[in-house]
Parts: structure tokens; C-alpha cells; sequence
């Protein structure tokens, strides 16, 4: 399935590149919103009349406008949805944080290659978009450990868009000399212990993926660079 929407084992996935967190909104608020849009979105849009596709548009962003935008070059997508719900087992409610989030108009789900023109950015763009986490060699071994750390898709989103502290991670395994084969094995733990102080210090949370960084870093090591940068001593750092 790929880093952005993972293993069919895994409840949850990453929406991130569709702008979802440039929303200033509380975690409940955006639940609310996806929630929202996706029972519009299936009582509203029929593939076989696309221009419901359009029409939908205009009312989700009519209705959005006036929640506060971190960035305003960074566009909200509205067609980010919910592509699952999952349920609890004691009252088989709803939980709203565990479902697949994704793209409502792509084309596995309208079967047409061109339905998201009907986006902002296009179908050119949403499908050929790739974020710098899921370009690397080693993807699909950070989307297992992605997987087992997080608990719902926006925790999830937060691992999987956040490349600074993965480009910080694996600088400093190679500047502390160990072999990449070894990252995922006996490292392991180290990268997970690691992953979960960037939440215990809400680091690089929500994040859109488009993030980049404009300035060239200090000239400093990679482990002086990753204590900085997850708020902790060199010596916190367990990877040594």
C-alpha cells in the first residue's frame, strides 16, 4: 500500500499533504471536520455526475473559510476524508481517531483516472507528489516502525510527513558509524525511544509535509543537532 496509506493491517494512515493540519484547529475540531465532510461527501457526491465532485468542493470550502489557516499559501483540501471507521469491541461505537484517512475523489474509489482535477493542485500533482519520507531507501522499514508507534491517523501523519527528525536520526546513525543494517535490528528500540520523546515534546506534530527548510543547518553534529532539535541532552539522546 505504500507509506501513505499502510499495511490493510494497520487502522490508520497519513493525510498530511492535503493540508489537513494547516487548519488551526483543536485535534477534536479537525475529528469533527473529516467527519463532516465525509457524510457530505457520501450524501452529496455521486461519481457518475461529476460535477457533484465540484459542487462539493465549493460547499466544504465555503463552509472552512473562516477557520484560521497556519499558512495561507498552504491549501486545505477538502476531499481529505475518511476512508474506514473502526469500532470498538465492548460497545461497538465508532472510534473516530483509528480510520483511514485519504483522498475521497481518488481514482481506486471513482474509477476514473482524471477525478482529481476536481482538487485544487490536480490529479498531475496529488498522484505524482511524493514527501521526502517516502522517498527514502529504507521506507518501507520506517513505515513499520511509523505503524507500531502510533495509535490513530494523526499521530500516524505526524510520524510519516515529519522528515526533519527522520533526516536527523539517520545523519547521526551514520555519523556514529552503524551500519544501516543494523538500524531496524538492534537499533531499533534506540529510533523508537527517540520517535517517542518527539511526542512526550510535541515536536514537529502537525505537519503538512510541504515544510522545508530554507536556511542551511548550523556547522555542528548531527547528534548536537538532534538534542536541539528534540528539546534534550546529548547525553538523553540513548543512541551512544
Amino acid at each position: 500500500m505504500g507509506l501513505c496509506q499502510p499495511d490493510s493491517k494497520v487502522p490508520f494512515s497519513c493525510g498530511a499533504c492535503c493540508g489537513l493540519f494547516n487548519l488551526d484547529a483543536s485535534p477534536d475540531r479537525l475529528l469533527e471536520l473529516l467527519d463532516q465532510r465525509t457524510r457530505e461527501f457520501k450524501a452529496t457526491v455521486d461519481f457518475a455526475r461529476p460535477y457533484t465532485m465540484a459542487e462539493f468542493r465549493k460547499s466544504r470550502e465555503e463552509q472552512e473559510k473562516e477557520i484560521p489557516r497556519k499558512d495561507p499559501l498552504t491549501y486545505n483540501c477538502p476531499f481529505l476524508g475518511k476512508l474506514s471507521e473502526d469500532f470498538s469491541e465492548s460497545d461497538n461505537k465508532p472510534v473516530k481517531a483509528k480510520a483511514r484517512i485519504g483522498c475521497m475523489i481518488h481514482p481506486i474509489y471513482s474509477g476514473d483516472a482524471r477525478s482529481q482535477n476536481y482538487s485544487f493542485y490536480g490529479a498531475s500533482i496529488c498522484q505524482a507528489y511524493d514527501c521526502r519520507n517516502k522517498e527514502r531507501n529504507n521506507v518501507e522499514e520506517w513505515e513499520k516502525i511509523f505503524s507500531e508507534l502510533a495509535d490513530d491517523s494523526f499521530s500516524y501523519s505526524a510520524l510519516a510527513s515529519d522528515y526533519r527528525t527522520i533526516d536527523l536520526i539517520e545523519g547521526y546513525l551514520r555519523e556514529k558509524q552503524i551500519p544501516e543494517s543494523k538500524w531496524f535490528t538492534s537499533e531499533r528500540h534506540r529510533i523508537l525511544n527517540l520517535l517517542e520523546r518527539k511526542f512526550q515534546n510535541e515536536i514537529a506534530i502537525w505537519n503538512t509535509s510541504f515544510e522545508l527548510e530554507m536556511e542551511s543547518p548550523p556547522p555542528i553534529t548531527f547528534e548536537e543537532r538532534l538534542a536541539v532539535w528534540l528539546g534534550t541532552d546529548k547525553e538523553d539522546l540513548f543512541l551512544s
